[in-house]
């Protein structure tokens, strides 16, 4: 079973692609969008409770998928008024934005709590499981089973993928000629292979950064009274300020990507078509508030796409959409992306 450290989860997470890829070649590709949220799902309840999920149609997972869904939706700016108006959180009482929020912290601690005690003292007890470690009570820090308390969503980057894929396919022959290279026809890209398949990992981080799975950022609040300077001006940002540094904004900065709307994974590579030295993403935040789960998430987007791009082509798919009967539209803008524009492809 999978260990604390992420490097010692590549096992768990190549069987979890190729338990996807086999998913995809026995119905054709019909279900993919549920595959891949199976899997990442999954990936992140073995690694860190002992549970995995090999159908997708679990009660546990179906209620992981349920609780991610309400995270999503409470986690955009436009998610509460008091985003907007801060000030209107002074008024006493239970209002509807407070319902909100301690409904999903019951339903959050239910399930949480649930899934750590399986972990710890039920039939996953034996496994070495992330839940084990921070919840040990003999470690010098203490129980720190609150560490665990995140989920990840590396679907969201699986479903840009293949957006890509559907949308601007020209880089594919280039990338699956570097696998062929590599790998060749015998066997299945592995973790072993990521060193020499640079273009491979420069479409990692143009997934990441062409659409970031949290387009808004996570919301920060300034500890100081704070002055910064954009473009000659100065702006004062009071201490207790919230702010959400935009994520999209920032992965499609025109200074630093050119054509920053395009999906380009050489942009990412030198001259020599080696990876650029100097990349950074704030595509899983910054500061003390950056995703713990980066080399995970990493490495699960990694292996899905070598092996995805290993075993099909994926193109746009020739079916009619069912409900207008016209060729399928598929759409990348901002105010499409939100999984509907994406269930049609084929593999």
């Amino acid at each position: 079973m999978a260990s604390v450290r992420a490097g010692e989860t590549e096992p768990l997470q190549q069987f979890e692609t190729l338990l996807t890829l086999t998913h995809l070649l026995d119905d054709g590709g019909e279900n993919w969008f549920h595959h891949m949220d199976r899997e990442s799902a999954s990936m992140v309840l073995a690694a860190a409770f002992g549970l995995h999920c090999p159908t997708g149609q679990e009660p546990d997972l179906m209620e992981a998928f349920a609780y991610i869904a309400d995270f999503v939706k409470l986690f955009t700016p436009s998610a509460s008024i008091i985003n907007v108006l801060p000030f209107l959180d002074m008024i006493p009482g239970p209002m509807p934005w407070r319902k909100r929020a301690q409904t999903y912290r019951k339903h959050e601690a239910a399930l949480y709590n649930k899934l750590i005690t399986r972990a710890v003292s039920g039939e996953a007890s034996g496994m070495n499981t992330w839940a084990a470690t921070f919840a040990s009570e003999d470690k010098p820090e203490g129980d720190q089973r609150q560490l665990m308390n995140q989920f990840t969503l590396t679907a969201i980057s699986l479903h840009t993928f293949i957006l890509a894929c559907i949308l601007y396919p020209k880089w594919i022959p280039r990338a699956q000629r570097e696998i062929d290279a590599i790998v060749g026809e015998d066997r299945l890209p592995s973790f072993k292979d990521r060193p020499c398949l640079p273009f491979v990992e420069a479409i990692v981080r143009e997934t990441l950064r062409w659409r970031p799975a949290a387009p808004f950022g996570v919301p920060h609040q300034s500890t100081a009274d704070n002055v910064v300077e954009y473009k000659g001006k100065e702006y004062l940002l009071p201490k207790g300020s919230v702010i959400f540094a935009v994520t999209v904004a920032i992965e499609h900065d025109q200074e630093r990507f050119e054509n920053h709307d395009v999906f380009l994974p050489e942009r990412f590579l030198d001259d020599t078509h080696n990876l650029k030295s100097d990349y950074e993403t704030s595509a899983f935040g910054f500061g003390r508030r950056m995703c713990p789960g980066i080399p995970f998430a990493e490495r699960a987007l990694w292996i899905n796409i070598a092996m995805m791009l290993w075993t099909f082509n994926i193109r746009r798919s020739d079916e009619p959409d069912p409900k207008t009967g016209l060729p399928f539209k598929y759409d990348a803008s901002d105010s499409a992306f939100n999984g509907e524009a994406l269930h049609k492809c084929a593999i």
